[in-house]
């Protein structure tokens, strides 16, 4: 059996990993979905200080904390991000490192600067505020059920601009950690609202590195739409 910690992306909380995680545990498997700072039901703690090293921060500590290791570490989109700084600082409590179609930027690069090209002038003209990116629209993500619209809309909340914007750092001792990428490949509608596919440079580093990939046939939120096919994804990455 496997340990999976899951870090979601921008807008979501530990609730966007429910049916996923659910369905992992059923399969036997332990579980840590940490909510990083201003996010979900963190909401409250949002403001202009919360920068990409205090979502590493909470991630390192909630593994540190509950004594996990052999983790498959699961970062999805901004997520992945995160992980990628994780990743050295707790490299020998890994097994894995997974971006589920996610960030993934190289020493030096923010999230922001290695999206496709014009995303991150999409992503300026989005902002509400110089700090606060609102949530992209559902549809855009791959939530097209109203109903699931309606709990997701609830539940999701504008993102603070910086951690995007802010570059990975690295110390390297993360680089013998296998990685895997898993690609969603029903974005039509991300790459209408963008003109690009923002994370295509990530997937192709991927492809350079030789990491391990996947591919699933859904939307960017998939592990709230396609929970059965994320959660085998994750499954097989434990081989």
């Amino acid at each position: 059996m496997g340990t999976f910690v899951l870090v979601h992306g921008a807008f979501n909380g530990a609730w966007v990993w429910q049916r996923v995680a659910r369905r992992l545990r059923a399969a036997g498997h332990e579980v840590l979905t940490p909510t990083l700072t201003g996010a979900g039901e963190r909401f409250h703690l949002l403001s202009r200080d919360v920068s990409l090293a205090t979502h590493v921060e909470d991630v390192v500590n909630a593994i540190v904390h509950e004594d996990l290791r052999d983790v498959t570490l699961v970062g999805h989109s901004y997520g992945g991000a995160v992980i990628t700084m994780v990743a050295d600082r707790i490299v020998d409590r890994l097994r894995r490192v997974v971006y589920l179609d996610a960030a993934a930027p190289m020493p030096g690069q923010a999230s922001t600067g290695a999206f496709a090209e014009g995303t991150s002038d999409k992503l300026d003209d989005m902002s509400a505020a110089d700090w606060l990116l609102p949530p992209l629209p559902l549809a855009a993500v791959g939530v097209t059920d109203e109903a699931d619209g309606a709990w997701m809309d609830a539940r999701r909340h504008a993102h603070p601009m910086p951690t995007l914007q802010q570059p990975i750092s690295s110390n390297g001792e993360s680089a013998t950690i296998p990685r895997s990428y898993i690609v969603h490949t029903g974005k039509d509608a991300l790459i209408s609202l963008f003109g690009v596919d923002p994370l295509s440079p990530f997937v192709e580093r991927a492809k350079r590195e030789g990491w391990r990939m996947q591919e699933i046939a859904a939307g960017h939120d998939a592990m709230f739409t396609h929970p059965d096919e994320v959660s085998a994804a994750l499954i097989a990455e434990l081989a």
